[in-house]
């Protein structure tokens, strides 16, 4: 492993691993996690049409999350972007265990797919920005820098098993996770 992917991913794990315990520990008030989640279904939800409602929740689910993992690499220059969304879904899921407790469980089938592979493009997006800020960096010196267009096809290709994935999180999460916490309330 080089070192930039050994720094991007320290990077990863620490950002989301701290803001898991933030969460936890001053967890966001539920009005909020729930707005965030009631603004992306709402208008899916208001469908009279079941199969509507849950072909719609997969399709939003989806476009949502593979849209994140999409910009995870675009923006990876930023660094600040794939920071953001590690440190975002670490701190929403630490809030939801503090707040609902057992009923988190519901979390779990979708979640252990869902959740590593959002760090995973959050990790892809960070191995980008360190990439182009050495390469930035060895510019200034004179010095060869990294090829940043190969770099980035290359990273494109890491994030190809990132859409399958996410399907099945989503079907998981519309199909299993979603009841499961029905039932535990």
């Amino acid at each position: 492993m080089k070192t930039f992917e050994l720094v991007a991913l320290s990077v990863v794990l620490a950002v989301f691993l701290v803001s898991l315990v933030t969460g936890l520990t001053h967890p966001a008030p539920l009005e909020e996690v729930e707005e965030q989640v009631s603004v992306l279904t709402e208008p899916v939800l208001r469908s009279e049409d079941v199969v509507s409602r849950v072909l719609g929740l997969l399709s939003v689910i989806l476009y949502n999350n593979i849209g994140v993992s999409v910009r995870c690499v675009a923006l990876g220059f930023t660094l600040v972007y794939p920071t953001y969304v590690v440190y975002v879904n670490g701190y929403i899921l630490g809030s939801i265990v503090n707040i609902v407790g057992r009923t988190s469980i519901a979390l779990v089938p979708h979640g252990t797919i869902e959740l590593p592979v959002i760090v995973y493009s959050g990790y892809l997006g960070t191995r980008l920005g360190i990439v182009a800020l050495v390469a930035i960096y060895s510019k200034l010196l004179g010095k060869k820098g990294a090829d940043l267009s190969r770099e980035f096809w290359v990273t494109l290709v890491k994030l190809r098993p990132v859409p399958l994935l996410l399907s099945i999180a989503a079907v998981l999460e519309v199909f299993v996770s979603l009841p499961i916490s029905y039932m535990l309330r």
